[in-house]
């Protein structure tokens, strides 16, 4: 299965990427198990990724929740809770 991962904003900066493309060795994948993958990279993903700040998915332009089920060829957003005052 092939998934293209999208970094914006703070994520963008800290993983240094704006996209990446994976091909993961499985038919059924959550949003969970592919942030578990990123993660599994190391630094800077597990950095980036493990912290306790809130993250937002978007999976094919449509918000998702970390128990998603990713499709095949599916293009993930990655990004933090827009915040301003």
């Amino acid at each position: 299965m092939s998934v293209t991962i999208l970094y914006f904003g703070e994520l963008r900066e800290q993983i240094s990427l704006a996209n990446e493309t994976m091909d993961i060795a499985t038919d059924h994948l959550t949003v969970d198990g592919l942030l578990s993958k990123l993660i599994e990279k190391g630094d800077p993903w597990s950095s980036a990724l493990a912290s306790d700040e809130p993250l937002r998915i978007a999976i094919n332009q449509e918000m998702a929740r970390r128990d998603a089920e990713i499709p095949a060829n599916a293009e993930v957003a990655l990004f933090r809770p827009v915040t301003g005052g």
